[in-house]
């Protein structure tokens, strides 16, 4: 045996034991009771919910060493299933082997399908865009669970002006074995917990036997290690990879249905929050879970499935132990975002191979071209850009003149969205760092802002210039380990970071619960929407401004290379380290900048303002836009506005936008605002037909024939008119000079 063999095989035991004693001590040093009284529910519910995110840690670890792409729609396959058990449990009254029974099959067909219409079809992309694809699916399934209550027959409660859904069931469905009981002074353990050990046993010692000794098992292993080999080999690596799929869906189904079991959950209590926003049982992409699953499995180097468990075990005794002796369950946020940025870089520093070559290029950061030189100063191009700026500027001035207030307020919320949308541009399309904390950042700007004015009194626009330096700090300390861990790794980091964000950052005494809009010219934005409004347009356009100004700038042409190749970069002169901080810093600007704005907007600094959800929904709002052009992405968060408008539920809003990425991404890798933009080259290409201009940047790989593709060799007379003599030379635009007689130059 190696010693990096046994250096793993050691740590498993290592992890569990020290994961023990350091949560004693914590009982020990901050708690009130005695120490023996905290054991039971330190290693008990440790075990218990340990178990539970084991098998959704797994479930990360398969799919990672088979596809190497992180799941992150992981947790979303566990809560979709535990609300189609609760409903067939409780609204259908089906028998309770019956239901646990039908949730899970519905779970290995939605892997089964996610496996077959999406992963195949994403198998050659770079691995950071099936990344994104998975962030798509989780929202997405987030969105069906939500809808799930609706396809059952319930509807929203016409005298409750929530929206929430009339009727729906309260009682908790009675498994077979929830009378057991065991008692370990002072906790009282039910079956439902064994329950959830027992399974969670099963399933490795399952797991263990299929990768060992069967042949589909073994072939899983062989694939996982060289895929392109294997296929060379005649294994069929796409039925592997169904496999492989369905078996993570069907692990993250059942720590769902248990998940829900041993808490006790009821359609009620699981839908409720749910129905009102993105939290609750069905959130984004079920954060909270992935989190503590991900930094199991980041532990243990997303390879080893034994250490992987001992680590989800380790984690959940730790955070029994924290929530024992200080009652704060957000600590546990801070702890597990330390654990993963410490496991990542031990990781590095290791020698461990990370495969980072194959992220790949991101795929969707086309950058839109300005209008050609050619033709920028032809009349009738100068005179369509000045009625196409008109024409948007009329709608934006006028937007809140023809709208209700409420729509006025949702216009202003996403300016701001916008704000922090072009932050993404900066950092994820021009610097290729993928960040899904890009909110939390925001929530460090609008807590600090909200201080300036609310606690010590100060201008609103000093909170502006103090908060975004604080967003810009925050991204810093960020992008310190972003020198060592980038590409999808840097993605589980800004998770944590978002997480820790809202739960323990914006619930420190000094954060103000409620700040006051400004007055602006004597008048007040918090009696008159259509003010804040204008400022919100006001901020984007600097904000548009600054981005335009960096990317035109030799730091913008330096993140850009730095992007498309680190080693040419490097070659000539440019240094990685510098510019990587650099563009996380004015990224953190620019969302600490929005955090202000949203934070005085919303007259409060509010934690479920601030979720992990709103930085996926970010994310995700940028990719349908956009990632390359700060214009694109506007379409965005147009589109989302739109979307909010069209569908007055969390649920419908969360399939537009997750439906919406993965058609953008299936058919439109650049995004919705490249359609925009070639519109504006079809218009282009006319105007230069018009008037014989060759334009090669809007010509591209189009093959040109016939009387138009001939070009004169000499400049058009002004006052003679066309050259008459024309020479059938090889063109110069088309590819078939020879073939002049027809007609069929098509730009």
């Amino acid at each position: 045996m190696t010693r990096e063999r046994a250096a793993q095989v050691a740590l498993a035991p290592a992890l569990l034991v020290g994961s023990a004693l350091t949560a004693v001590a914590v009982v020990w040093l901050f708690g009130n009771g005695k120490v023996t009284d905290a054991i039971p529910p330190i290693v008990g519910y440790g075990v218990v919910f340990g178990s539970l995110n084991a098998l959704v840690a797994v479930g990360l670890v398969l799919v990672y060493r088979s596809a190497r792409v992180l799941n992150f729609a992981q947790a979303g396959f566990g809560i979709g299933t535990a609300m189609l058990y609760l409903l067939l449990a409780t609204a259908w009254n089906w028998n309770w082997w019956l239901a646990v029974g039908g949730a899970l099959a519905a779970a290995a067909a939605t892997g089964l399908l996610f496996e077959v219409f999406v992963v195949r079809r994403f198998a050659r992309s770079p691995r950071l865009v099936l990344t994104v694809v998975t962030i798509a699916v989780g929202q997405a399934l987030a969105g069906w669970t939500l809808n799930l209550p609706r396809l059952f027959g319930f509807e929203p409660d016409p005298e409750d002006p929530t929206g929430l859904l009339a009727g729906l069931p309260n009682v908790v469905p009675e498994s077979p074995v929830r009378g057991w009981t065991w008692r370990w002074d002072p906790v009282i353990f039910h079956g439902d917990h064994m329950l959830a050990v027992a399974v969670g046993v099963v399933a490795m010692a399952g797991l263990a036997g299929f990768f060992r000794w069967s042949r589909t098992g073994v072939a899983v292993r062989g694939a996982a290690e060289n895929g392109d080999r294997a296929e060379l080999l005649g294994i069929n690596v796409h039925s592997l990879s169904t496999v492989v799929w369905v078996l993570a869906s069907v692990l993250a189904a059942a720590a769902g249905l248990l998940g829900a079991m041993v808490a006790n959950e009821t359609v009620t209590t699981a839908a409720g929050q749910g129905l009102q926003r993105s939290g609750g049982l069905a959130g984004a992409i079920g954060a909270t879970v992935l989190v503590r699953a991900l930094a199991a499995a980041v532990i243990a180097r997303m390879e080893r499935i034994p250490v992987a468990v001992a680590a989800a075990v380790a984690i959940a005794m730790l955070e029994q132990g924290i929530v024992w002796a200080t009652d704060r369950r957000n600590v546990v946020d801070i702890v597990l975002l330390v654990a993963i940025v410490g496991a990542l870089l031990a990781q590095r520093a290791g020698g461990r191979r990370v495969i980072e070559s194959e992220t790949g290029t991101w795929q969707a950061t086309e950058e839109i071209k300005g209008i050609p030189g050619e033709l920028a100063p032809l009349p009738q191009v100068r005179a369509g850009v000045r009625r196409a700026l008109w024409a948007l500027a009329a709608v934006v001035l006028a937007y809140p003149w023809v709208m209700s207030p409420s729509q006025t307020n949702l216009g202003a919320v996403y300016a701001i969205y916008g704000i922090v949308g072009i932050s993404l541009v900066v950092l994820t399309g021009w610097g290729g760092q993928i960040s899904l904390g890009q909110f939390g950042l925001a929530s460090v700007g609008a807590a600090v802002g909200g201080w300036v004015t609310a606690g010590a009194g100060w201008p609103f626009p000093v909170a502006l210039v103090v908060g975004s330096v604080a967003g810009g700090v925050a991204a810093l300390a960020i992008g310190l380990p972003a020198l060592r861990i980038k590409g999808l790794f840097l993605a589980v980091t800004t998770l944590a970071f978002s997480v820790a964000a809202s739960t323990w950052f914006l619930a420190l005494d000094w954060v103000p619960e409620i700040v006051q809009r400004p007055e602006l010219l004597w008048i007040d934005s918090a009696t008159d929407e259509r003010t804040y409004y204008y400022l919100t347009v006001l901020a984007l356009g600097l904000a548009i401004f600054v981005a335009q100004g960096l990317r035109r700038s030799r730091t913008g042409r330096v993140l850009i290379a730095m992007r498309d190749n680190e080693r040419a970069a490097q070659a000539f002169g440019i240094n990685l380290v510098r510019s990587r901080l650099t563009a996380f810093a004015i990224s953190g600007l620019l969302a600490g900048f929005a955090g202000v704005l949203y934070a005085h907007h919303q007259g409060a600094v509010s934690p479920t303002a601030f979720g992990p959800e709103e930085s996926v929904q970010m994310f995700l709002m940028a990719v349908i836009g956009g990632l390359g052009s700060v214009y694109a992405v506007l379409v965005g968060a147009v589109y989302l506005g739109t979307a909010t408008i069209v569908f007055d539920n969390a649920a419908g809003q969360l399939l537009a936008s997750s439906l919406g990425v993965l058609v953008i991404l299936l058919f439109l890798p650049t995004g919705l605002g490249s359609l925009v933009f070639r519109a504006r080259d079809a218009w282009l290409r006319r105007i230069a037909m018009r008037n014989r201009i060759f334009v090669p940047s809007l010509v591209g790989d189009r093959v040109k024939e016939g009387e138009e593709a001939r070009v004169p060799i000499a400049e058009r007379l002004p006052e003679e008119g066309d050259v008459p003599e024309r020479y059938r030379l090889p063109s110069a635009i088309g590819q078939a000079g020879a073939s002049q007689l027809t007609r069929l130059w098509r730009y």
